[in-house]
């Protein structure tokens, strides 16, 4: 048995490599087809080429399947296969053709059951039949792998495409393009298909390709991709993110307008992503949140204070309304209060000296509530202004993991035909791309950094602009600083009553002659006292009031600010969990009965748009004889 075995190993070495330039032979003959039928370019070709044979040694590489599938009836093909998805779409994005080409890589030779709505089946192989009942077709694989192509015509792609064009500013069809001049802007738009397993759209990444004749072409501008040119050719490509509808715009000036269709390519996207070191970040917000807690302490000793000092002056309210009171009394007893009145004088003069403490105060209280609210706007003002733009970090991250996936792909392709296996070519592809890699992790870590720094700037921003308009404004008595300018005025008027209530004291201390005179001028500023008291009362318990507003605003920003580091931090989480599909695994796009695939692509063109053709009259040239022939047939003509 062992014998048997050796001797059995150089043949089956043998049919694997025929199998292997099979698979490869057959995906390049299928991708031909699809670039006749698509209009695509020879870059293309080389593409498809490169594809069909990594897909061969993919194949050699898979996990066991079985290939008596069928034999056991079973409704579920657990085969090892790929498949490449070619569609050819209408100039406008619409779905024309769509066939895939289906690269089965069974454990064993034998008879393998696939399965697909096809229309049509074709064997790119050899020449073995393709039988095909309902939705199973059954192969006989000779060797190692298979391939086949399975027609589905107008099938639903996961991605709705949507191509559009203007020419000097006025939409126009792909139809009336070709041979065109002026100023062309093409736009390309492509969202999820909601009738397709989501699976593809979440996952893939799209690469759409704008080719231009560089002859026919010039001021190519786009902001949405990379221009480069190609042989002939200046493509413009556009990459799409994974479940991400896409809107991409190019322009140029044309003249004698042709293109050959424009291609999208889907791929997984798999790439792993390390969560970037947010601890910093999420720690100036805590130092926020203890900043705004002790702002909060302030702003509930203000509201303390504001309450005591309306109580206090509700109490000098009460005693300017008996002082009234008492004056009134004075004018009809002169004569009695004539020898207290230089202590009704001196009485005055205190209150006056009293009542401009208190007119100091306010004025003080009135100024520093206002530079407060002025300090808060400020604050505002510079979170605003360190809240950064982001367009150009996302879009360094875009360009950076387009340059990482066509690099990688050129050292994977690169070491393959040097002759790795596809083990040794990955690790090639890996170490060649390592600064690429770098490049895109470093791009992404920066973009994801300034977009949680700004969520939480703009938190803080609003936060504080609140706390200013709590303040309220001068005009407004209702608020805090209107409250606080109310009183400062209550108290210029309480000076004033106590001022002229001094000097009719004085004037009553001064002579008996003048007493009713006296008496009269100080009820009148007792009065006024009184209601420069009443002022003062109602301005000190708006201040009562703003201040204790104050203290709950500031009592709810700080239960706000408590949470700015865990939504930053969810922010993040959810924003790195959007890109990371290190957990994808491929599904088949064909049948969910195929439960063994390792590899689903998308290959896509639109149909081209060719300039009119103008024949040239034939012109009869004159009929040769045997002589003539002669000469030609050996070059001498």
């Amino acid at each position: 048995m062992v014998e048997e075995a050796k001797a059995e190993r150089p043949a089956r070495c043998a049919r694997k490599a025929r199998a292997r330039l099979c698979a490869a032979f057959s995906l390049v003959l299928a991708g031909t087809l699809a670039i006749g039928l698509c209009g695509g370019s020879p870059a293309t070709l080389a593409a498809l080429a490169v594809e069909g044979g990594a897909a061969a040694s993919a194949g050699e590489a898979g996990s066991a399947g079985s290939a008596s599938t069928a034999a056991t009836g079973a409704a579920v093909n657990d085969t090892p296969k790929e498949e490449v998805v070619y569609a050819r779409l209408s100039a406008a994005g619409a779905v024309d053709n769509v066939y895939v080409v289906n690269v089965l890589n069974p454990d064993a030779p034998g008879k393998v059951v696939d399965y697909g709505p096809y229309t049509a089946v074709q064997n790119l192989t050899d020449a073995s039949g393709v039988e095909q009942q309902g939705d199973a077709v059954s192969v006989d694989v000779a060797g190692d792998s298979l391939s086949y192509q399975g027609d589905l015509g107008a099938a639903a792609l996961p991605w709705d495409v949507s191509v559009e064009y203007e020419l000097d500013g006025k939409r126009v069809d792909a139809a009336d393009l070709g041979g065109a001049s002026g100023k062309l802007a093409i736009f390309v738009t492509t969202k999820k298909n909601a009738s397709v397993d989501p699976a593809f759209f979440d996952n893939y990444l799209l690469q759409i390709t704008v080719p231009f004749v560089s002859d026919q072409v010039r001021d190519v501008a786009t902001e949405d991709g990379q221009i480069a040119l190609a042989g002939s050719n200046t493509q413009v490509t556009f990459t799409g993110m994974p479940g991400k509808d896409g809107s991409f715009k190019v322009e140029a000036q044309v003249s004698g307008f042709s293109m050959s269709g424009i291609s999208f390519a889907a791929v997984p996207f798999s790439m792993g992503i390390e969560m970037p070191d947010t601890t910093e970040l999420v720690s100036g917000f805590r130092q926020l949140g203890d900043g705004v807690g002790e702002l909060k302490a302030g702003a509930d000793g203000l509201a303390s204070g504001a309450g005591e000092v309306a109580s206090g002056v509700g109490e000098v309210a009460g005693g300017m309304d008996g002082l009234a009171a008492g004056a009134g009394q004075l004018v009809g007893g002169a004569n009695e209060l004539t020898g207290g009145a230089q202590g009704v004088a001196a009485g005055a003069q205190g209150l006056a000296e009293g009542a401009q403490g208190v007119a100091d105060g306010a004025a003080g209280l009135s100024g520093g509530l206002g530079a407060y609210q002025s300090g808060l706007s400020a604050q505002a003002a510079e979170a605003r202004q360190n809240i950064v733009d982001t367009s150009a970090l996302e879009k360094g991250y875009q360009d950076a993991a387009q340059t990482y996936v066509a690099a990688y792909a050129a050292a994977f392709h690169e070491a393959k035909s040097r002759g790795f296996d596809d083990a040794q070519a990955y690790q090639a592809a890996a170490t060649a791309t390592a600064n690429q890699s770098a490049a895109m992790q470093s791009a992404l870590t920066a973009f994801m950094t300034a977009t949680g720094g700004n969520a939480g700037m703009l938190g803080a921003a609003n936060a504080l602009e609140g706390a200013a308009a709590g303040l309220g404004a001068v005009g407004d008595q209702n608020s805090l600083l209107g409250g606080a300018t109310a009183l400062s005025g209550g108290s210029s008027a309480l000076v004033a009553g106590a001022s002229e209530l001094a000097s009719g004291a004085s004037q009553f201390a001064g002579g008996t002659g003048a007493l009713a005179s006296g008496t009269s001028e100080l009820a009148s500023g007792a009065n006024q006292a009184a209601a420069g008291a009443g002022e003062l009362a109602a301005g000190a318990s708006q201040l009562s009031s703003g201040a204790q507003q104050l203290a709950n605003g500031t009592g709810t920003l700080y239960e706000e600010v408590q949470g700015i580091p865990d939504k930053v931090q969810k922010e993040i989480d959810a924003m790195m969990a959007d890109y990371d599909k290190s957990d994808f695994k491929p599904v088949s796009f064909t049948s969910a009965k195929n439960a063994n695939v390792s590899l689903v692509q998308f290959v896509m063109s639109t149909d081209p748009i060719e300039a009119p053709t103008h024949e040239e009259p034939a012109v009869e040239e004159p009929e040769q004889g045997i002589w003539d022939r002669l000469l030609a047939l050996f070059g001498l003509a």
